[in-house]
Parts: structure tokens; sequence; C-alpha cells
């Protein structure tokens, strides 16, 4: 009786795993895009004789970038350490 749950534990597995890489790749579709709207912004700024404002988007791109895909990792990194020990963030204070 007890292996009759197994496949449909198994499933659920696989399901979970599957959405996490969805999002993984969800977050890094993100990033693209915002590196490639502030490179966009940065070249137009670049041709309409803005040259400031074209260093500021692009590092206003890249920053942004950066705090996305950073801010994703620190959460795998914390769901992970959550499964494996059961503990969650809020209680290392304890």
């Amino acid at each position: 009786m007890k292996d009759s749950h197994l496949p449909s534990l198994l499933a659920v597995n696989n399901l979970t795993a599957g959405s996490q890489s969805l999002y993984t790749i969800g977050v890094v579709i993100l990033v693209f895009f915002l590196l490639l709207a502030g490179g966009f912004r940065a070249v137009g700024a670049f041709f309409g004789g803005r040259i400031g404002h074209a260093w500021g988007w692009a590092i206003s791109g890249i920053a942004l970038a950066v705090i996305v895909g950073s801010s994703y990792a620190i959460y795998v990194s914390a769901k992970h350490t959550t499964d494996q020990t059961g503990i969650t963030t809020g209680q290392f204070g304890q």
C-alpha cells in the first residue's frame, strides 16, 4: 500500500523541479531584457548628443540587472538551505 503513493510523489518532485527551472529561465530573460533596454536607451542618448545620459542609462541598466540576478541567487540559496536543514532564515537569530 505504501508503494502506491510513490509515483505521485515522484511526479510532484518532477513538477516542482521543472517549475524552478522555469523561474530561472524567466529571471535570465528578465535580466537580458533589462540589459537590452538599458543599452538601447544609452545608444539613443549617445546619438542624441547626451553623453551623460548615455552613461546614466548604461549604468542603471547594468545595476538593475545585477540587483535582480543577485537577489534571485540569494533566494535560491536560502531556499536550498531551508529545504536541506529545515531552519528558516528567521530562526538564525534565535
